[in-house]
């Protein structure tokens, strides 16, 4: 990275597991997330800045040599970006104007340049925006870990960055023990059949000049699953778990409705064996009779399938139907983290009360008791210091406006960053 690039790599929180196991000590551990960092370079440019250079008394011995070596100079044309420009004040910071008889004088005598003298020099900014930074979990097989949290916190690029299809900043991913944030493109190929996602929308996600038989099996011919003769029969069968229809085989995206297309999405996710699946919002693009159906086909395949999910959501309902654990994110990194039932039966960081706060609730007499949070999120960019939440906190204290909470495990396995609890 550039010299000049402060990218503020904070102390990384405590793990959700025992730091002194190896990775695969846990035979039933299919993936571990350790210290996940992403950061997006969001823009580059240049900055204005004052650089002093000779003092006043060698200025007068200088200002001659200088003067002399430039003459002999010509310019050189190149690429003005590749080096910084510089460009000399005309006026120095302490020159005195002289008025009056003395000024002719003043004028006649005055060789030396002036009293102090600055260069112009372009610095070469960058800026980061941090939009996953020290995450870290475990998933066992057969779970479902639910992610909820504001849009733009970093759900998504989170589960991209674990599947590699981000490259990430810093941190490292363990699936069934293997490291595979240092593997090369060809090494990890035999891991793409075991890792696979469902993207948000299935409109966008389809090639729409592909035939759903060529879609789900285009990974299933290039990995060899099955032998080449079964390949039609094998991909029949999966359409016919997802309940698609074998008459869809010839049919093309544009002819099925929202919720036959991501079926069709899930379909070809499944089509290669996979162990762990990233659902990115599967269920937001659809109505609310369709996701009902969609989740208890997930559900039906995880059971039958074995599959483990990172489920991703903004429907907190939802994610209280499928999940096994549930993680808050907050501006790139988790708030709270646990079982299902202490998520939304017990929740103790600030931000989770106000999300569940929203979840509407199917009677009309019920009257919550609505938390606004004050403010807007501030830029992932430049998060404030202490921690990230205190701006919109109506709990917050001065220790929290300087003092990153530690991410502690307060029994039974409930993970939370917040300055209300004991932090030792």
């Amino acid at each position: 990275m550039d010299e000049n690039t402060e990218l503020n790599i904070t102390q990384s929180p405590e793990l959700p597991a025992d730091e002194s196991k190896t990775p695969d000590a846990d035979n039933n551990i299919i993936l571990r997330v350790v210290n996940l960092k992403k950061f997006f370079l969001t823009s580059k440019e240049w900055k204005i800045v004052k650089v002093p250079v000779a003092a006043p008394e060698e200025a007068k011995e200088d200002a001659k040599t200088e003067t002399e070596a430039n003459d002999d100079v010509k310019p050189q044309e190149g690429d003005g970006a590749a080096e910084p420009v510089e460009a000399s004040d005309e006026k120095g910071d302490n020159v005195e104007t002289l008025s009056g008889p003395d000024a002719e004088s003043d004028t006649e005598e005055k060789t030396a340049p002036a009293a102090t003298k600055h260069k112009l020099k372009l610095e070469r900014i960058k800026t980061y925006v941090k939009a996953v930074n020290d995450v870290s979990f475990d998933m066992t097989y057969g779970e479902t870990l639910g992610i909820v949290g504001e849009s733009g916190c970093g759900k998504s690029t989170m589960g991209r960055s674990i599947l590699r299809l981000h490259d990430i900043t810093g941190g490292q991913v363990f699936f069934e023990g293997t490291d595979i944030t240092k593997l090369k493109p060809r090494e990890m190929r035999k891991f793409r059949t075991k890792m696979q996602i469902i993207f948000q929308d299935p409109y966008s996600s389809l090639p729409p000049r592909s035939p759903v038989g060529e879609i789900i099996g285009e990974a299933v011919r290039v990995h060899n699953i099955v032998p080449k003769a079964d390949q039609r029969d094998y991909v029949l069968d999966i359409m016919k778990k997802c309940g698609l229809q074998d008459y869809y085989y010839a049919r093309y995206p544009h002819e099925f409705s929202g919720g036959q297309r991501q079926r069709i999405c899930i379909a070809r996710a499944l089509a290669v064996k996979p162990k762990f699946v990233v659902c990115d919002e599967p269920v937001s693009a659809l109505d609310v009779s369709i996701q009902a159906q969609v989740i208890n086909l997930l559900k039906e395949l995880q059971d039958s399938l074995n599959l483990t999910y990172l489920f991703i959501s903004h429907d907190l309902s939802v994610v209280q139907h499928i999940s096994n654990r549930v993680g808050v994110m907050y501006l790139g990194s988790f708030v709270e983290l646990g079982n299902k039932n202490d998520i939304f039966d017990n929740p103790m960081h600030p931000y989770t009360l106000a999300l569940l706060s929203a979840v509407p609730v199917p009677d009309p007499h019920y009257k919550g008791n609505r938390i606004i949070l004050q403010g807007d999120i501030p830029s992932p960019a430049n998060p404030p210091k202490g921690c990230k939440f205190h701006t919109r906190c109506s709990k917050c204290m001065e220790i929290c406006k300087h003092v990153e909470p530690k991410f502690k495990d307060y029994g039974n396995g409930h993970y939370c960053a917040c300055h209300l609890y004991p932090q030792d």
